[in-house]
């Protein structure tokens, strides 16, 4: 139902303007900001709703020992329900917003259950050190072959604050229609925000390895 209430505010001022044009009006461009900014603390209203939403999924989670948030097939029907009845015009960029949304609750609970799981990230970087001082990280992972498998990793790498140096192609799977990935990421493995990064990169990929720390004076470990 969020979902539903936000596209229906998402395309409000779209209507308008359709209606708008019908009736061979056009809008002023203050009266557009003034909608916007009418609808702006409403879409603000239902992300935090959604977001406590979000919390209380990853509470039941954690209750039932589970770690794993991302499922691709859900994920899919949801996106096909809603998109079923949106206007073709409007299609690709509300699917691209929900997708946004989907991927920022996605944030959100693994990032708590990273905090209340503190030991997972330790498995996770087992044999790499991890101290302060480093300033580069590469990791291997693989994702599926489709549209917005590894834009959605860029997307995610900067959303938590960081930088990708490079991106190798390094295998494709025809068999299981596969990519594997060399990634290089700027930043700290010390720092919290990468380590959280690297966990959910690893719940939401195939192969996930942690493969080189570079560190400021010189090492690679």
């Amino acid at each position: 139902m969020f979902l539903e209430s936000l596209f229906r505010h998402f395309c409000f001022f779209v209507g308008i303007q359709q209606e708008s044009r019908k009736e061979g009006k056009n809008m002023k461009l203050e009266d557009v900001r003034k909608e916007i900014d009418a609808l702006d603390p409403q879409i603000k209203t239902l992300i935090l709703r959604r977001m406590d939403c979000s919390l209380e999924v990853a509470k039941a989670k954690q209750a039932a020992g589970e770690t794993t948030i991302y499922r691709r097939d859900r994920e899919k029907a949801i996106l096909d329900r809603l998109g079923a009845d949106v206007p073709a015009d409007r299609l690709p960029e509300y699917l691209a917003v929900v997708r946004k949304i989907m991927e920022t609750s996605r944030m959100f609970q693994y990032g708590l259950l990273f905090d209340w799981n503190p030991d997972l990230f330790k498995e996770l970087s087992a044999g790499i050190d991890t101290t302060p001082g480093g300033w580069r990280v590469k990791i291997r992972l693989t994702r599926p072959d489709e549209p917005n498998a590894m834009s959605s990793i860029l997307s995610m790498v900067g959303d938590y604050g960081f930088n990708m140096q490079y991106m190798e192609l390094m295998s494709f799977n025809e068999g299981t229609h596969s990519v594997t990935f060399d990634l290089t990421i700027l930043g700290d493995l010390s720092d919290t925000a990468m380590q959280k990064l690297l966990f959910q990169l690893s719940k939401e990929s195939e192969g996930f390895v942690i493969l080189q720390n570079d560190r400021k004076d010189g090492a690679a470990k």
